[in-house]
């Protein structure tokens, strides 16, 4: 199952400080990561399955959609 940048650093315990820091890039660049407005290159990819040890495949990089009202609802009740 794919799983995005910021799920995969938050079940390491890491703040994207700490994940820009350990792959050598701004905080800026792991924040447009994680909110879909950007996607690594080859290398910085590479960083990425190396840091969380899984196969590039398994990260999902896609826009994060905003929940339905369905969704929404049904956490409020």
């Amino acid at each position: 199952m794919k799983r995005p940048v910021q799920e995969l650093r938050e079940a390491r315990g890491e703040s994207r400080s700490d994940l820009a820091e350990a792959l050598g890039v701004t905080l800026d660049e792991v924040t447009d990561w994680e909110q879909g407005r950007a996607q690594p290159g080859v290398a910085r990819m590479r960083a990425l399955t190396a840091h969380f040890d899984v196969r590039a495949a398994l990260i999902n990089l896609e826009p994060r959609s905003p929940p339905s009202i369905a969704d929404r609802l049904g956490e409020l009740l």
